[in-house]
Parts: C-alpha cells; sequence; structure tokens
C-alpha cells in the first residue's frame, strides 16, 4: 500500500514485479558501501547479478543509461492511466541547471526558456497553463505570476522520480487537462540502503566571459545521506540532501515597451507630435511601441535547497515526513540605451501585412538608463503522511501539506536623457536584433560642441530621474486530505474516496514607488549627474563584443554606462532612498484567495474483457470554489508630462479597500480502461472531464497603471490586471494509447487525444469611475472573462526507444497538436479600439502545434554519452494584461558523457545549449520583434562520489 491515497503512482506497482522497491528513488543511488548498524549491501549492478544468478531466464540490464530506460518503461507499464516516467540514475545523473532540464526527458514535455534555462513545463505542447504539477502528491506554491512552478528551486540531484499523467482519476487533484507532473522525493525506508553521495561540478558560461570583471566560472556541491534502523516491530528511516549553487545567469537582450499603439499611416506631421489613430481614417494602420531598448547585463545566481525525509514503518501502519527549503538570491546590473519617443515622427520604410512596423525612421531623444535589481525568491514546503490498516480490507491515509513562497524585489532605476532629439532609422527585417542607424544628430551635437557619441556622457544632460521600485510576492497554501481505500473479491477490486480542503493566498504587494519627480513622495537629490559623486560612478561599458552571438550588425554596440548602486548613492546620498514610508497600499495590489472543497469516489476494476486482461477505474469528483479577491482604490492626480498633451498620473490620497468575491461548481466525472492485447502490448483508454483553473494573477481586483504609456489621458494609462469572476477553462478529453513493449529496454507507442473545451476566453470592456483631479471621471478598461465559445484540441504522440547490443540506442518521440482556440488581445486603446480588432486572435497560453524530442547514445562499460536535442515550434506567452506576445520555435542540443573512474568516483561533463539558440519574443503581431534574448553555451565538469 505505499504511496497509497497522497502519492498518485505507486498503488500501480503489480505484485511481484522485478523492480526493486527503490524505483522511484534511484536518484540516489549509490554505490557500495558499509551500512549503518546493518550488513553490507550489494552494489546496484550486484542486485542485477544476483537477480541473473537466481533465475537463468533473466536478461541483465548493464548501465546507467539502459536501467533508467528500463526502470522508466516499467512504471510507464505499470501505471493505471496514460502516462510516461523517468525513473532511475537519470534524474540527478547530470548536471542539469533544474529539474525542468531533466523532465524535459519525458515524452511530450517541453519548456519554456527564461536565462538560457528551462523554466515552466507544457505537456503534449498544450502550455503550462492546461497542465498542473505536484510535490508528493501536494501543489506547490510559485513566485511567478502564475501557478508554474518554478522548477530551479529543486536540484535534480535531489529528486527521486517524476511521473507525468496525461490522463485523469477520480482521486486526482483537479487542475490538470493536458496533464499532472508529479515529483517525488526519496521515501528512506523503502529505499533500503545506506548511502552517502557528494558531487562536485564546475561550470563555465562563454556568455560571462565576455563581461567586464564578470566570473564565468560557477560551481555547486551537492550532498546526500540516507540510512535505516531497526526499532522494535517497525524500521525508522532517515533522508537528507542539500546543495550549495554559486552561478551566473549572462543575457545580451534587445526589448521594447509592453505598450503598443496603432498609429494610420497617413497621419499628419503637426511639429513632431507622436503617431495616431483615427477610427475613421482611410489609410492602413501599423502598430508601434512606445520604446526601444538595447540591453548588456551582469548578473549573479545565488541557489541554496535542502531537503529532508523521515519515515516510519511497521506492519500495518506508514508515517512520513518530509520537508523542502530553498533560497534563491538574484541580482543583476542592466545598462540599458532606450529610444525613448518611440511613436514621435514616425515615417514608414516598411509594413508588414499584419501592421508590423518592419523598417521606419523617427525622431527621438536618446537615454540612459543604469539599473539594479535584486531578487530573493524563498520556499519552504511541508509534509506528513499517515497510512494505516483497520481490519484485513480498509486502508485509511490522511495528508497534511504547507507550502509558501515569498519573493523580494528592489529595483534601482535612473534614468538620463539628451535634451535634443535626433533622427534615426530602426529596421527588425532579417535580424536578431534591429539595426539601429543615426540620422541627423545636429541638434544634440549643437548643444554640446562635439561630435554625437554614444559613450559621451556629455551628452546626456535632460531628465535625470531616480527611483526606486519594491515588489513582495506571497503564495502560501494550506491544504488537508483524508482517503480511504477498502478491498473487494471479484471484478470491482476496491473502492476508493476521499475529502480534500485547500486555502490559497496569493499577495502580489506592487506599486511601492517613489521617484525623485513624484510631487506627492519624492526622493530627494543631493547631487546631479555631473557631480563629482556621479562621475566617479562611470565604469567601462560592461560587455565586450554585446550580441556575438546574434545575426544583426549591432554587434559590438557600447554607450555611456554607470555603476548603478554607486550613482544610486552618489545622487541621492543614502542607499535606504526610496524605501516605503507608511502604507504600501496601491491599485496595482493583487490579493486573491481561493479556497476549495472537494470530495471523490472511485470504483477500481480488475477481470478479463472479450477474454483478455483487464483494469481501470470509474468515479467522479465534486469540487467548489470560493474566490476572494480584493482590490485598492485611489484618488489620481495628473501632472504636465515630458512632451506638451502628454500627462504622468500618480495615485493619491488615501487606500479604500474593495472586495469582490465569488463562488462556483465543478463536477469532473473520469473513466480508464486498460487491455493487455498480449503479454506485451498494452491498449489504454480514457474519458474524463477536466479543468485548468487562471492563475491567481488573472483573478485579481487591481487595476495597473502604466508610467511609460507616453498618456495623453487618464484612460490610455489604466487597465485591469485581472478579474475575480474568471473560472477554469472546462474539458471533455478522450484519450487512446497502444503501447508495445518489446523488450526491456525497447518499446514504441502511439497515443491520440481529443478534448473538447466548453469555455473560452473573451475581452469584455467596461467602465468605470475614477477620482482625477478631484472629479470624478470615467474610464473604460478592459477584463479577460469567460465565454461559451466552444473550441477543441486533438493531436497523437508517437515514442520509440531502443538499445542495441553493441551499446548504441536512441530515444524519440514527437507530439502534434491542432487547437483552435481563441485568446483575444485584453488590451484596450485610444477611442476604445482594442488591438484585437487589428490583429488575429492568440491560441492557447503556450501551445505549440509541434513539439519533438530525440536522444542518440552510447553506453559500454563505465563509457556513457549523450547527445540530446529538444524542439518545439512556437507558441503564446502572455504576460500579465499586456498585449498578447508570441514565442518563436526554440531547438535546443545538449551533450553530456561520463565514466566511471573507480566503482565509487565517476566524473562527468556536458554542454548545454550548443547551438547558442536564442530566445525571440513577437508583440503583438507574430511578425513584430518585441525582444531577442541570447545566453550562450554553458559547460560542466565534475566528480560524483558514492559511499
Amino acid at each position: 500500500m505505499r504511496h497509497q491515497m497522497e502519492s498518485v503512482d505507486s498503488r500501480r506497482l503489480r505484485a511481484g514485479q522485478s523492480l526493486k522497491a527503490a524505483l522511484l528513488v534511484s536518484a540516489l543511488a549509490f554505490a557500495p558501501a558499509h551500512a549503518m548498524a546493518q550488513e553490507t549491501d550489494p552494489d546496484e549492478d550486484a542486485d542485477v547479478v544476483e537477480e541473473a544468478l537466481q533465475d537463468p531466464n533473466t536478461i541483465v540490464v548493464v548501465g546507467d543509461i539502459a536501467r533508467t530506460i528500463e526502470n522508466s518503461l516499467e512504471t510507464k507499464r505499470d501505471l493505471s492511466v496514460i502516462g510516461d516516467a523517468i525513473v532511475g540514475e537519470d534524474v540527478g545523473d547530470l548536471p542539469d541547471l533544474s529539474v525542468a532540464e531533466t523532465l524535459e526527458r519525458i515524452v511530450g514535455v517541453t519548456s519554456d526558456r527564461f536565462k538560457g534555462g528551462a523554466s515552466e513545463l507544457s505537456v503534449r505542447g498544450l502550455g503550462a497553463f492546461l497542465g498542473s504539477s505536484v510535490l508528493n502528491g501536494r501543489e506547490v506554491t510559485s513566485g511567478s505570476d502564475g501557478r508554474d512552478v518554478n522548477y530551479g528551486q529543486f536540484p535534480s540531484e535531489l529528486i527521486s522520480g517524476a511521473i507525468v499523467y496525461k490522463s485523469q482519476q477520480a482521486q486526482f487533484i483537479e487542475g490538470g487537462v493536458s496533464g499532472i507532473i508529479e515529483l517525488q522525493t526519496l521515501r528512506p525506508v523503502d529505499y533500503g540502503k545506506s548511502r552517502v553521495q557528494i558531487q562536485g561540478l564546475a561550470g563555465y558560461s562563454d556568455y560571462e566571459d565576455r563581461v567586464v570583471d564578470g566570473d564565468p566560472y560557477s560551481f555547486r556541491v551537492t550532498g546526500s545521506f540516507v540510512d535505516q534502523w531497526d526499532m522494535g516491530d517497525g524500521e525508522l528511516g532517515i533522508a537528507l540532501g542539500g546543495q550549495i549553487r554559486r552561478d551566473t545567469a549572462p543575457e545580451d537582450v534587445f526589448t521594447s515597451s509592453s505598450t503598443y499603439s496603432v498609429c494610420n499611416t497617413d497621419y499628419a506631421q503637426d511639429g513632431g507630435s507622436n503617431c495616431d489613430f483615427t477610427a475613421s481614417g482611410s489609410a492602413d494602420q501599423y502598430f508601434v511601441s512606445n520604446q526601444y531598448i538595447y540591453r548588456a547585463l551582469e548578473t549573479q545566481s545565488d541557489r541554496d535547497a535542502v531537503m529532508g525525509a523521515v519515515q516510519w514503518k511497521s506492519p500495518g501502519l506508514d508515517i512520513n515526513i518530509d520537508a523542502q527549503y530553498s533560497y534563491r538570491d538574484d541580482s543583476e546590473d542592466r545598462q540599458n540605451l532606450t529610444i525613448s519617443d518611440g511613436r514621435r515622427r514616425i515615417s514608414p520604410i516598411e509594413v508588414s501585412d499584419r501592421g508590423a512596423l518592419l523598417a521606419y525612421t523617427g525622431n527621438s531623444r536618446i537615454e540612459i538608463n543604469p539599473f539594479r535589481q535584486e531578487q530573493s525568491e524563498e520556499y519552504l514546503g511541508l509534509g506528513a503522511n499517515v497510512e494505516f490498516e483497520v481490519g484485513d480490507r480498509l486502508t485509511l491515509a490522511a495528508d497534511a501539506g504547507y507550502s509558501q513562497t515569498q519573493r523580494r524585489r528592489d529595483e534601482l532605476d535612473m534614468r538620463i536623457r539628451t535634451q535634443d532629439r535626433v533622427d534615426y532609422r530602426l529596421d527588425f527585417r532579417d535580424v536578431e536584433v534591429p539595426a539601429l542607424t543615426f540620422l541627423d544628430t545636429t541638434a544634440v551635437e549643437n548643444r554640446i560642441g562635439a561630435p554625437f557619441d554614444l559613450n559621451n556622457y556629455d551628452q546626456y544632460t535632460n531628465a535625470l530621474r531616480v527611483r526606486r521600485r519594491q515588489e513582495n510576492v506571497d503564495d502560501d497554501i494550506l491544504s488537508f486530505r483524508l482517503d480511504g481505500k477498502y478491498e473487494l473479491d471479484g471484478a470491482l477490486s476496491s473502492i476508493q474516496a476521499g475529502v480534500r480542503y485547500a486555502d490559497r493566498h496569493r499577495v502580489r504587494d506592487d506599486g511601492i514607488d517613489r521617484s525623485s519627480d513624484d510631487s506627492t513622495n519624492p526622493i530627494a537629490l543631493v547631487n546631479g549627474i555631473f557631480s563629482d559623486e556621479a562621475i566617479a560612478a562611470r565604469q567601462p561599458f560592461p560587455v565586450e563584443d554585446l550580441y556575438a552571438g546574434a545575426d544583426t550588425p549591432m554587434r559590438g554596440l557600447t554607450f555611456a554606462s554607470w555603476d548603478p548602486r554607486q550613482l544610486f548613492l552618489a545622487l541621492t546620498g543614502d542607499p535606504d532612498a526610496g524605501l516605503p514610508l507608511g502604507s504600501t497600499l496601491s491599485p496595482d495590489d493583487t490579493d486573491v484567495t481561493e479556497e476549495t472543497w472537494a470530495g471523490y469516489i472511485q470504483a477500481n476494476l480488475q477481470t478479463e474483457l472479450f477474454g483478455l486482461p483487464a483494469f481501470g477505474d470509474i468515479g467522479a469528483r465534486v469540487i467548489k470554489t470560493n474566490i476572494t479577491s480584493l482590490g485598492i482604490s485611489r484618488d489620481l492626480e495628473t501632472s504636465p508630462g515630458d512632451d506638451p498633451g502628454e500627462i504622468d498620473i500618480t495615485p493619491v490620497g488615501p487606500a479604500t479597500v474593495n472586495t469582490e468575491t465569488n463562488d462556483f461548481w465543478n463536477v469532473l466525472p473520469s473513466a480508464n480502461l486498460g487491455l493487455e492485447l498480449n503479454p506485451d502490448l498494452l491498449l489504454r483508454l480514457a474519458v474524463y472531464k477536466a479543468i485548468a483553473r487562471p492563475d491567481p494573477e488573472a483573478m485579481s481586483a487591481a487595476l495597473s497603471i502604466s508610467d511609460e504609456s507616453d498618456a495623453q489621458d487618464v484612460g490610455q494609462a489604466i487597465s485591469a490586471a485581472g478579474s475575480p469572476y474568471l473560472e477554469p477553462l472546462k474539458s471533455w478529453n478522450g484519450d487512446i494509447s497502444l503501447e508495445w513493449y518489446a523488450a526491456d529496454t525497447t518499446a514504441i507507442s502511439l497515443a491520440a487525444y481529443y478534448k473538447s473545451l466548453q469555455t473560452g476566453f473573451d475581452t469584455d470592456v467596461s467602465t468605470i469611475s475614477v477620482v482625477v483631479d478631484g472629479t470624478p471621471t470615467d474610464v473604460q478598461i478592459a477584463r479577460t472573462v469567460n465565454s461559451d465559445d466552444k473550441s477543441r484540441i486533438f493531436g497523437f504522440e508517437l515514442t520509440a526507444q531502443h538499445k542495441f547490443d553493441f551499446g548504441l540506442g536512441f530515444q524519440a518521440s514527437y507530439n502534434f497538436a491542432d487547437s483552435n482556440f481563441e485568446f483575444p488581445d485584453p488590451t484596450i486603446g485610444r477611442n476604445g479600439e482594442t488591438l484585437a480588432v487589428f490583429i488575429e486572435n492568440a491560441n492557447l497560453p503556450g501551445y505549440s502545434k509541434h513539439s519533438l524530442n530525440a536522444t542518440m547514445f552510447y553506453e559500454t562499460g563505465p563509457f556513457n554519452a549523450r547527445l540530446a536535442y529538444k524542439w518545439r515550434s512556437r507558441y503564446f506567452k502572455p504576460y500579465r494584461s499586456t498585449s498578447n506576445r508570441f514565442a518563436a520555435e526554440q531547438g535546443f542540443l545538449d551533450f553530456s558523457t561520463s565514466y566511471d573512474l573507480t566503482r565509487n568516483v565517476e566524473v562527468r561533463f556536458q554542454v548545454l545549449n550548443i547551438l547558442d539558440e536564442p530566445n525571440l519574443l513577437y508583440r503583438p503581431t507574430r511578425d513584430s520583434l518585441a525582444q531577442s534574448d541570447f545566453s550562450g553555451r554553458r559547460y560542466f565538469l565534475g566528480l560524483r562520489g558514492r559511499f
């Protein structure tokens, strides 16, 4: 009855299977050692050899990769739902940047890339929004805007196994239309061995090597310990693991403002104001961003993690307590060169059929923006589970869990501009970073009496501003569940039932913002930009050969730069300047509580059907959800902006808390059936209803007030951050899977699926009243709301894996998904027009039509090598309530190899992102380049000792 209710995989293991009890904990596999208070255990290979000696028909599978394939296939075969797994030495065997890289090896799992590493994960290319993740059967909090788990907080070396459930059972926690990813930590008694492991890993980044005074070398040290002791009629086990990691996350970046405006191509230039849109105009329209930014970065990323588990097991009783803690500390210094007047005096050169401004000339001040960001993220997870037998047939399990994530961000933001504007040309055609050419710089040259030069500090003399911003995120989940299983005789083998309560509270304290141009609460400046203190803060440009990995003529760009912390201190005289004074409540704040009650009943079947062995289940899950969302209202005050006709907007006066509530029910029936067509051929069928919950931020009652919109009226700068009345996406689903297990390391499977989405999303424009300069003013805002629009997803998934006798092998999978879902652009512009009037709707967040994984490996004796390629087609990547954003197709090639120096010591080498693949984002259409990130290759060399 291991993990019967609280961990949804173990109950599917067949009686009499040959896998060791530690199937899902072999990420902590160790070489032979003297057990504490026990006899010496044989090593992993010796276990296999011993079994082979006892049974001459046993085929001995040796090698880390081969045993991982064997274990993963055995686990997949024993699931009572359609799914895939990765278990064995492969989980933690290589220096992956995070668990996300490891999970990408599972069939149908793809990731989104952030700072060169895998982050949020998608199942079957359907986006993280349609999936869910659990750790030891419990939900996990997040410091990001959504429910996406930060897999970087879990060292891959300390995770014992992972399973992806692609169809549903009633007992599963609701929330996964595409699938559920479950991570598992070790249960020490079940592991059954005494082991100590120490691993040291050194890394090298070629991008960080270009950072002046940067450290291209990184390291991580991981240690783990597990042991068991006989105590009376039971056994006590303890497992501990920890990791210290010091690293960087270098990037070269081009980006644009998230605010886009619609303009007419024949707009009359009236002396230099911004381009504009007229609904009655007959000329073609195009889209233009308010700002374009070229960015150089210096970064540091430190992560520490500890995991532990205690297990007590005796006849009829199993008690487990587990804990996870991680602390992440990131910092980055940015140097930004900004075209600050992106809409001014636009003369289009080429506009795409979709309205993307591909090349144009304009007129703008040039802005330099030294910027410092420090961010910490602290995660704590606690869980306790008790499973006990009541008589011969009834088993009860009680589980309690607590998960907390706290993220703290502090930003020092300084700006200085040229006083005069220059004419320039931007060309986005056939490049990864747009070509910037300056055409007429006479006004700047005349003022300073010197040639125009981006590196000349003397030409940046205007609009000095110092700003401090802070953002705090707190996400907490408290959950309790009680499950029971009653064994029966006959085709109905057992009945399960259970209840669960969970309370999730999400707070984002945003808008903690003070600046030197804030008339109500300013930061005082004690020095100017040309003071001795500020001059001393100047520094050499921080990155050599900027955009070295990009297809662009901007390679080697440099411009004036300062040390952000030193400049902030020079200008303000106080490192604590701008810290909050009094209440930090603002209209930007999010405070959402999601309370859920759930109950289920499930009947499990074990019988024959059409003369074939059959197994399955049928059941239903019922959920009641209560949403409470708090919104902050404050009066607004306007002041003249930098240009005629523009305004700056500042919240003023006391804060008023508004409460909005919503509640709803969901009923989720499910049925699974498996047929053994022959001992090696398995057919599975599944029909179920599932939901995908909206992100907590999407249910916010907050308003978002833009400070970079070049607003001409209040309505342009205000938007809704979310909607408390947004409910889950509902879907009926049908799946079929045919799986052929030809040998221990050979299998082919084909799965097909159809999802009928019963609801969709729409953009609702409504009018609210806001007090502006003491006068109630009607303002239009847009909210994403549910619609009755129906859509569908259908697709198939093909996977094959095999190892030849001479050591060469492969694993390959391909997923195709077709969806007609529509996600409208959530923004509104002037005259009440939305960008969606001019652009096509997006599809599902995170949805890729095509995705594939392919691995070639060679393994013989103490040596193995692996070449892995992961690719996904373009996908929609929304960010809060800004205009729709799309990621280009991505392909990443990695290489790894290892060699056993001795039975206890292994040396490893790995290269990640061999092709130096960039991350390209487009907004609001798929041909309007909005952001380019380049992070380079990463090299790792390490030793692992097992004692």
